[in-house]
């Protein structure tokens, strides 16, 4: 053979013969792995790194010296053949290079041979990951209300217009049920600013709890918020608001004592029969909350 020929090459270099037995390990592989070329050749991968196994590879090797053709192992499905650590990655999830390797066969003298290189892609995979999360976090940014970290009307019309077609396809109410918090300008004025958003980062934290998981919660706007219940009738409804109400006057939300933050509720159904365009199903929950404000607060309110 070519008396070191990948030596200049700026990956890892390997060749291995029908034994899996390693015939040439070139400067870059030693320089990342600290395992030097004289201890690497007539040796195994195995033999090098303890506890390697890899079916794939072993069977991807087989093929090109078999067949002729070549072979990739993805990053995405195999992450890395060669452990080689990388320390400084290892606080981000990166401790180990991610690489791709290429698999093609290599004729010296008569004897079939494979080369594989290898190839660090770590970079490639921090900047990809990291446009990922860029790119969930702005739809998060989106959707999502800042203070409450709830989903917010523009999430809202979306959901809900793609939830009323559901609905109609497999004949299925949706209740809506716009709440507000009652006389939150005088917790504002009394307690001050960062009380009152306490509240409402608490009252939204335990909406969350106690609806289900396929229902959404909503910041509707200031201290008023929106849940949407698929597959929920007005009995349920009627139920599930009434307790919201109750769990609400007996929790001590914003630090206040128990009791000092209660809520009102008008409930509205969207009902395949009398089907309610989005923005007339908001008005007629609004409305009826409105009704509950009349008639005292700290209750629920279902027609009107």
């Amino acid at each position: 053979m070519y008396d070191h020929p990948y030596d200049p090459l700026p990956i890892g270099v390997l060749v291995l013969d029908g034994q899996m037995r390693i015939r040439e390990w070139n400067r870059w592989l030693a320089e990342h792995t600290g395992i030097p070329e004289t201890r690497a050749v007539s040796q195994r991968l195995e033999d090098l790194f303890p506890g390697f196994r890899n079916p794939r590879f072993q069977m991807a090797v087989d093929l090109v010296l078999r067949n002729g053709g070549p072979q990739i192992l993805s990053q995405a499905l195999h992450r890395y053949l060669i452990p080689i650590d990388l320390p400084h990655l290892a606080r981000h999830g990166f401790g180990l290079m991610r690489q791709h390797v290429h698999i093609e066969a290599y004729h010296w003298r008569g004897e079939h041979l494979a080369v594989v290189s290898v190839i660090d892609v770590t970079g490639s995979v921090l900047r990809t990951e990291a446009l990922t999360d860029v790119a969930q976090r702005l739809e998060h940014d989106v959707n999502r209300d800042p203070l409450t970290g709830l989903f917010n009307r523009r999430f809202m019309w979306e959901w809900l217009d793609h939830q009323q077609r559901q609905a109609q396809r497999h004949h299925y109410p949706i209740a809506a049920m716009m709440l507000d918090v009652d006389h939150f300008k005088s917790i504002n004025d009394r307690h001050g600013h960062p009380v009152g958003d306490r509240v409402l980062w608490d009252l939204a934290r335990q909406l969350v709890i106690w609806v289900r998981e396929s229902d959404i919660v909503v910041r509707y706007g200031g201290e008023e918020f929106l849940i949407l219940l698929p597959c929920c009738d007005q009995a349920l409804s009627s139920e599930v608001a009434e307790r919201i109400v109750r769990q609400t006057r007996q929790s001590g939300l914003g630090g206040l004592p128990i009791g000092a933050v209660t809520c009102s509720i008008g409930v509205a159904l969207f009902e395949t029969d009398h089907p309610l365009p989005p923005a007339d199903l908001l008005n007629l929950a609004d409305r009826r909350l409105y009704l509950a404000k009349q008639a005292g607060r700290d209750r629920v309110v279902t027609s009107g």
